[in-house]
């Protein structure tokens, strides 16, 4: 199976070239490094880099990196980049070692705009508060337009003035009966200036002897001074703030010409962020390997078809020596290579878990089976031919990245599965051939099939998808005896493994005996027999006395978990039903207006969305079911996972990818 063996590998080096061994490396993408904090270097000579001298450049980095990111933020929120639907789909572009490397001058004028983008922001959100405080501020004097004196006006020499609100709804006279009733002897005047529906806004003035009375007698209706104390009148000091907004929307528009002018920038920003966070992960590692005062420890994994390449590259540039040792298989983290057909079904094998050091690869197994199952429960050619065509174009054209790539490379797969079992079952986008002559052409045409689940065939189609189950099943106890047999444990494959394959094989010889082939039935029991006797003998081994037996009879139990593991597998048929059955719906419902303009205006209608609708839903359910036939009824017979990902040292690439050409050529 297709792990890739790893070895440890040891590099020795000047401490002086240790800045440049690491670039080297992370340039290489080929070493898991181990990283283990030493003892803290205070040398100050400019080979010597200490922990402090690290995490201030790991520090300033990430800083430049996350000044970027948000730089790029605001230039996509305000300005986003136009791209096409298919521009998820497609890969970052690739830059040279040269490009990549940004140099001081260069790094300087990028840091600098993407300050300059963050603080034009800030400025148009400081605009933007300024414009909604002076709206503000607008409402509130708009309702003292009336007023023909400023709010600040306290009175004259002889008289004291009161401009300010009272609470409820007053109309001249009813205002003046309030104050009377609070104050008989009150002289004062007064005048309604505005309403709106809590308060009334009122101008007074009485004699100055009458001041404190007044303002007693007002108290009492819940007076209340204006917040804003203008020395001018409302509506000149409306004037000028309707001035300052338009000053404050010009300088919004300057800010917005200088944003737009630096989204141009935008590539630079992103390469600035993916140099700036290699470079960070570049002096964390730094800070973290083993030191001395002139010397620099690496260790760390190397995938061994690697370990040539490494060895010459690093020899070639730098002082070293390199040790290899082989690794403890717990300890060694994991990475999976595998052919064109399997390699896209790494996918499947990551999302469930990395295999443990005792574990096979599953993926070459587990990529066979999604794929066979994928394609019968969607089972619908014309849905196939979408997913080929699409795939292929998307490969083709749009460039994706590996990991997205090999996830299309396994919908293709899926796709000619796909197509495989529509032409078995006959059916393209359901019955739509039958119908459309019939309907258009008066003449039935049927697409030939070998088999017809929708006409008859369906107690046959659940036949088939259980077979297919028990060959899984079979398939799934021969890879634990693999891994049985890798592990050193004869015993486990020839009696757990081995006694129950041979044990449901002699079931499943005795079921076709029965039903079909009667020579079967004796050659099935017997084995079955035989393998029974031996499962009793053997399932409790490792127990002592009668508990051995016991124990042996008790795990002929789990005979009903492989008997429902495999009705488990009648779900192919029933979602291979489920669309040939909506197809089938859709169709007919696209003919129900017969033939002619409006017939066909109809059945295009109902072929476009109806159709669309189907393959949406019956591609989910057959991506989301087969996963569970691979995750509980295939990788539980032998698959424990748990292993560590193989995360190798490189550059860390959002954005662009950088080329190695050296890699490539070797």
């Amino acid at each position: 199976m297709a792990k890739v063996k790893c070895k440890l590998v040891s590099i020795y080096a000047k401490k002086s070239e240790s800045r440049k061994l690491l670039e080297r490396l992370q340039e290489m993408a080929v070493m898991d490094i181990e990283t283990a904090a030493g003892d803290e270097v205070t040398s100050t000579s400019p080979q010597g880099y200490s922990k402090k001298d690290t995490a201030s450049n790991i520090d300033i980095y990430e800083r430049s990196a996350i000044a970027a990111e948000n730089a790029l933020k605001i230039l996509n929120e305000r300005y986003p980049e136009k791209k096409g639907l298919l521009a998820a789909f497609s890969g970052t572009p690739d830059v040279t070692r040269e490009e990549f490397y940004l140099d001081k001058e260069k790094s300087n004028t990028i840091r600098t705009l993407a300050g300059d983008i963050i603080n034009y922001d800030r400025f148009i959100a400081e605009q933007k508060a300024e414009i909604l405080r002076l709206k503000t501020g607008i409402d509130q004097l708009s309702i003292w337009l009336p007023l023909d004196v400023p709010l600040s006006f306290k009175g004259t020499a002889k008289t004291t003035a009161f401009i300010g609100t009272v609470a409820g709804n007053y109309t001249l006279e009813e205002l003046l009966t309030a104050l009377a009733k609070a104050d008989p002897k009150l002289l004062i005047y007064a005048e309604i200036v505005n309403t709106d529906k809590d308060n009334t806004y009122i101008f007074a003035s009485c004699p100055k002897e009458y001041e404190e009375a007044a303002e007693q007698a007002l108290r009492t209706l819940s007076f209340a001074r204006p917040s804003q104390n203008t020395s001018r009148l409302p509506q000149k000091k409306i004037d000028s703030r309707l001035l300052r907004i338009k000053e404050c929307e010009k300088k919004i528009e300057e800010y917005n010409e200088k944003l737009k002018l630096a989204s141009k920038s935008r590539n630079d920003l992103e390469l600035f962020y993916d140099f700036c966070k290699s470079k960070a992960e570049h002096y964390r590692t730094l800070g973290e390997i083993d030191r001395t005062a002139n010397t620099t420890l690496i260790r760390g994994y190397v995938a061994q078809p690697d370990i040539d390449f490494l060895k010459e590259s690093l020899e070639k540039e730098f002082t070293v020596v390199i040790e290899t040792e082989e690794p403890n298989e717990e300890l060694a983290p994991v990475k999976l290579k595998n052919n064109w057909f399997s390699a896209p079904a790494e996918t499947i094998t990551t999302m469930y878990s990395l295999p443990s050091s005792k574990d096979i690869d599953p993926t070459p197994l587990t990529g066979f089976f999604y794929y066979l199952l994928f394609g019968m429960m969607l089972s619908d050619a014309g849905y196939g031919l979408l997913i080929v065509v699409g795939t292929l174009l998307i490969l083709k054209f749009l460039n994706p990245s590996q990991k997205m790539r090999n996830t299309f490379k396994m919908f293709l797969y899926c796709g000619i599965s796909t197509v495989f079992w529509g032409l078995i079952f006959g059916s393209f986008f359901g019955d739509s051939i039958a119908v459309i002559s019939e309907t258009f052409f008066g003449k039935r045409v049927v697409m030939p099939a070998l088999l017809e689940p929708m006409n008859g065939d369906a107690v046959t189609l659940l036949i088939l998808s259980l077979v297919i189950g028990f060959i899984q099943i079979i398939a799934g106890l021969a890879a634990k005896f693999v891994t049985c047999i890798k592990n050193g444990d004869k015993a486990a494959a020839f009696f757990d493994a081995g006694l129950w394959i041979t044990t449901l094989f002699g079931i499943g010889m005795l079921a076709v005996g029965i039903f079909a082939l009667p020579i079967l039935k004796t050659i099935g029991a017997v084995v079955a027999i035989v393998s029974v006797i031996g499962l009793i003998l053997t399932q409790g081994r490792d127990k002592k006395g009668p508990m051995r037996i016991l124990s042996g009879i008790a795990s002929l139990y789990d005979i009903t978990g492989y008997v429902s593991d495999l009705l488990s597998f009648s779900r192919l048929m029933a979602l291979g039903l489920t669309t040939g059955a909506m197809a089938a719906v859709f169709n007919m419902l696209g003919a129900m207006a017969g033939g002619g303009i409006l017939g066909a205006f109809l059945m295009i209608v109902m072929f476009v969305i109806g159709h669309a609708l189907c393959f949406a839903l019956n591609a989910l359910g057959a991506y989301v079911h087969t996963l569970r036939l691979q995750y509980v009824e295939l990788f539980s017979k032998f698959y424990e996972g748990g292993g560590r990902e193989f995360k190798a040292f490189s550059l860390k690439n959002k954005y662009f990818g950088v080329k190695n050409t050296e890699k490539e050529e070797n």
